[in-house]
């Protein structure tokens, strides 16, 4: 140890040491363990400060301080200044590296280290450095970097420590290949990054995770999501990054814990759930942030009342965002863990997102133009839509004073034949209102009352706070007359009734069975649109909207051949299998697969789909008709039958 009693070295330490928590800088004298890390951190402060005194020092105060500052660089450099220097000159070459004993040199505490956590390069603020060592004839004892980092919680931005080990190792070490990697020598996940332009990022970053966690944000989503293990009932640190997504989501900081829509919904579906926003503290302590600038603490000093300079570490503890001004200081927002919760709309679950892979989502603009439809259809639901659009990019939760009470909801009932269009309105209006789309079947609420009950409540909660439009496909099993022979069937229709009758937000329900509908949905419903059987023409404008979106989506990789569009239009073939709007996307996309392997196997690159494709596709289908045909002519067979052919087989 070395035990500083000098006070006017004493307050020249204090007044450069601004965050070094592993040394006490109180009391009469300052205790400070070989290798005397702090002070070679500070040498060249130290040098400054020797020249650049307070005005409040007078001269005989200022020349005594400097002689001891003198003295204690002496002292350094005979102990240990040859090795740092050499240490400094490996640091400077054209592939940076360092030695086990001397790499407590690349971490002063209060600068900025990145390792790797869930499979992604994360920031962290170094708090301590602990070496570690080569024991002969036993295992290595790592060196630790307790380092911290900023975590929202639900309200606010807390700090949580964690310990990163890096392995002792013998000769030199790339400083790129340490587990730990101090932000001055990290050139990004691909090693091509300058480090400055890493922070830079690091900082937009911060600040979009800071405006994430004010309220829900429906934005784009493309890469691996964060994933979590669990452990003794607690969400822990996430270990790997696995399972890629692409989709629309909901990013909600909250989580499913987020008021008013925790539902026991997520209970059945535990496997989906996401952690808690963070990650789970290591059983490190934390240490106390400087909340004044450091300075001197001498008499004259102390005694100036002006000098309340703040540390830039004064902002970093208990700021709400949606409650605190922005800060100032660009290593608050490198310090933010870039880890949302979010929620997947086309999967129905929560997952946790990287925000690095957030996009603003780019909206169909031509999706209601594609929409093959009646003209009086369209033009009614545009009218009735169009003002739950969403305002400047922003979607906001459906407003307390769009519903007064119940019954104010906008419930939609949309009819007809399977394949007529009514999921796509759904969908296409979702994309005119510029709002997020949760898209339900029977398979997500249930068939039983009290689980339908509390999946029917989950949903349309998160829709409300969402400012979603809610679909309910297939609704006919909820919407069925009641009758005095079937209290379970009663019971499921009343929950659905009662949902309804309170939901505050805009309701889509399909059905291709109204004709058995309870006569007390029709008082619920708002708008009921009845869809028609598609004629030739719709199926010619259907094929004709495909081929266009298909040749604008690939962006020029898939082509449509004349003979194609001949086909579909002209052939009684096709016409005559009387194809849905759904059953011609899917012959469609068997057509593109069938075009897709032909042109890889010929090592094009660009993928024609001719009417060879569609022809095979027709033939198919033709096949499979013919055969449910023959089967309902003969009616039911029985399973022996069933048995028997596959037999033959």
């Amino acid at each position: 140890f070395m035990i500083v009693k000098s006070p006017h070295l004493n307050n020249a330490i204090r007044a450069v040491v601004d965050y070094y928590p592993a040394i006490d800088l109180q009391g009469s004298s300052i205790s400070i363990p070989a290798p005397y890390q702090v002070l070679y951190h500070h040498r060249d402060a130290l040098a400054r400060y020797k020249t650049r005194q307070p005005e409040t020092h007078d001269s005989e105060y200022a020349i005594t301080t400097a002689k001891h500052i003198d003295v204690l660089l002496n002292f350094l450099d005979q102990s240990w200044g040859q090795e740092i220097r050499d240490e400094q000159a490996l640091h400077q070459r054209a592939l940076p590296t360092a030695t086990n004993d001397k790499l407590w040199m690349l971490f002063k505490p209060g600068e900025v280290v990145f390792s790797k956590c869930a499979g992604k390069w994360t920031a962290y603020v170094v708090s301590q450095f602990q070496l570690g060592a080569l024991v002969v004839g036993g295992h290595p004892l790592a060196h630790r970097v307790h380092a911290w980092k900023l975590t929202y919680s639900g309200d606010s931005f807390l700090r949580t420590m964690h310990e990163l080990k890096i392995e002792a190792f013998r000769g030199e070490q790339a400083i790129t290949n340490l587990a730990v990697i101090p932000a001055r020598f990290f050139r990004g996940a691909d090693g091509k990054e300058e480090p400055s332009a890493v922070l830079a990022e690091q900082v937009r970053l911060g600040k979009l995770a800071w405006e994430l966690t004010k309220s829900p944000a429906y934005m784009s989503y493309e890469g691996n999501l964060a994933t979590h293990e669990r452990d003794d009932d607690e969400w822990s640190h996430p270990t790997n990054t696995t399972g890629f997504m692409s989709g629309r989501v909901m990013v909600d900081c909250n989580g499913p814990d987020g008021p008013g829509y925790r539902g026991e919904y997520e209970v059945r579906r535990r496997s989906s759930r996401p952690p808690r926003p963070g990650v789970r503290e290591v059983h490190t302590p934390i240490d106390s942030l400087p909340y004044f600038a450091a300075r001197c603490n001498c008499e004259a000093c102390s005694s100036r009342e002006s000098d309340s300079s703040l540390s830039p570490f004064a902002e970093f503890e208990d700021i709400r965002p949606k409650d605190d001004e922005m800060p100032t200081n660009d290593l608050y927002f490198v310090a933010i863990y870039k880890v949302v919760d979010g929620f997947i709309l086309g999967e129905r679950r929560w997952a946790s997102l990287n925000v690095d892979q957030l996009r603003e989502v780019e909206f169909d603009r031509e999706a209601f133009k594609f929409l093959v439809l009646d003209d009086e259809i369209k033009m009614t639901v545009k009218a009735l839509i169009g003002k739950f659009a969403s305002v400047q990019g922003r979607v906001s939760p459906w407003p307390n004073d769009f519903v007064r009470n119940k019954g104010q909801g906008r419930i939609f009932l949309l009819h007809g034949s399977p394949g007529v269009g009514k999921t796509c309105t759904a969908e296409a209006t979702a994309e005119l209102a510029r709002r997020p789309l949760i898209s339900l079947t029977a398979g997500d609420l249930g068939r039983h009352g009290q689980g339908v009950e509390r999946s029917l409540d989950y949903f349309l909660k998160l829709g409300e706070r969402f400012g979603a439009i809610v679909l309910l496909d297939e609704a006919d099993v909820y919407l069925e007359r009641r009758r005095t022979s079937d209290i379970a069937r009663n019971g499921l229709v009343s929950v659905f009734l009662r949902a309804l009758e309170y939901y505050r937000g805009v309701l889509f329900l399909t059905t291709n069975r109204v004709e058995t509908f309870d006569a007390a949905f029709t008082s619920r419903i708002h708008v009921a649109l009845h869809y028609g059987p598609l004629t030739d023409e719709h199926r010619e404008k259907i094929w004709l909207n495909s081929f266009e979106r298909l040749e604008r989506d690939s962006e020029g990789k898939v082509h449509i051949s004349v003979a194609t569009r001949e086909y579909v239009y002209d052939s009684r073939d096709v016409q005559s299998l009387r194809w849905n709007g759904r059953e011609i996307r899917n012959a469609l996309q068997t057509a593109v697969a069938l075009a897709e392997a032909e042109a890889l196997a010929a090592s094009h690159s660009k993928i024609t789909v001719t009417d060879k494709h569609l022809r095979a596709v027709v033939k198919m289908s033709r096949g499979f008709k013919m055969f449910s045909a023959e089967r309902q002519r003969r009616g039911s067979v029985s399973d022996d039958e069933i048995d028997s052919e596959r037999n033959d087989d």
